[in-house]
């Protein structure tokens, strides 16, 4: 078993007066709460602050470390996984939500968060160990399969045990990584401003294939312009969750209605764009709606996964 998150120790924040003094006192307040255990109190804290300054990293990468104290995984997940959209720069959010995977057993996407955070920081020693421990974990559960095939393989059975002692753990449980770091140290500029870049450029990213995502993307549009009700709901993933904390059902019945109702639609898709993300994707586009006397237009950011070989939507929201 692997450690759970640690919350860090307060920071001292080289900011200036007013609404940086605001941003200091909010979050090192946030973090002594956790520090005394009160990790709900912390959660509402942060949220405060978040709700006048949406776009604080520091206050987002505590509050995603709250979440996970207060057993709320995939609320931390989804907290982690918007900071390394929102700052692929930083590879701590990288590195938490890869110990978080790891916890729910996805040692594959725990990897690739893991590659992710080395390709922004080559040098992170942190992530090199956790990345150690996954593929020890991932080996781990390849010779526990061997062995249940062939249980007499002595060969098996000694790597697993040597698997096992490197993390001290029984013979029968794969290796896991090591906690994650504390938060990362903003820097000193004003909250609502990115942390600064790393002085070490990533390396080049390898391929992505993004024709199967904006195919996606556009057959989800087209089934919504031609009211294909079975079309427009087998593009969203299994696990999908509406915004504004509406259950699957209602929301569902929601969509049937305003699809339905109107005697035609004209969605058009424009300035899409297709970004890889740990475990998934991210489309991000201008949508032009309208239907009898309503129109609009909005930017739309569609999180996608893969799911029975198609690429589904998990999340859906506007900006």
């Amino acid at each position: 078993m692997f450690r759970s998150i640690v919350f860090p120790a307060a920071v001292a924040l080289a900011l200036g007066t007013g609404s940086l003094a605001v941003h200091a006192n909010a979050v090192a307040d946030a973090q002594k709460m956790m520090q005394r255990g009160d990790y709900a109190a912390a959660l509402s804290a942060l949220d405060a602050q978040l709700r006048s300054n949406p776009q604080d990293a520091e206050a987002r990468f505590v509050r995603g470390l709250a979440l996970t104290q207060l057993d709320r995984v995939p609320d931390a997940i989804r907290a982690f996984a918007d900071l390394t959209r929102d700052y692929p720069q930083l590879p701590e959010p990288y590195n938490n939500l890869a110990v978080l995977y790891a916890q729910e057993g996805d040692y594959e996407k725990a990897r690739d968060a893991l590659e992710a955070a080395l390709a922004t920081h080559p040098s992170y020693a942190t992530a090199h160990e956790n990345l150690g421990d996954i593929y020890a974990a991932l080996a781990g559960a390849a010779y526990n399969r061997a062995l249940m095939l062939d249980q007499g393989n002595r060969g098996v059975q000694q790597k697993l045990s040597l698997i096992s002692q490197m993390d001290g753990a029984p013979a029968t449980a794969a290796a896991a990584p090591a906690a994650p770091v504390a938060a990362p140290q903003p820097a000193a500029q004003p909250a609502t401003q990115p942390p600064a870049a790393a002085a070490v450029p990533p390396p080049a990213a390898a391929p992505f294939d993004t024709a199967p995502i904006q195919s996606a993307v556009n057959t989800w549009a087209q089934a919504w312009q031609n009211q294909d009700l079975p079309a427009y709901f087998f593009a969203y993933a299994r696990n999908f969750t509406p915004e504004g904390g509406l259950s699957r059902s209602a929301w569902e019945t929601q969509r049937r209605d305003r699809i339905s109702r109107p005697e035609t639609i004209t969605l058009r898709i424009s300035n899409l764009q297709v970004q890889s993300v740990p475990g998934g994707a991210i489309a991000t586009f201008t949508q032009d709606y309208s239907a009898d006397t309503y129109s609009d237009s909005v930017t739309k950011v569609l999180e996608m996964v893969r799911e029975d070989g198609n690429w589904k939507i998990t999340r859906e929201f506007t900006r």
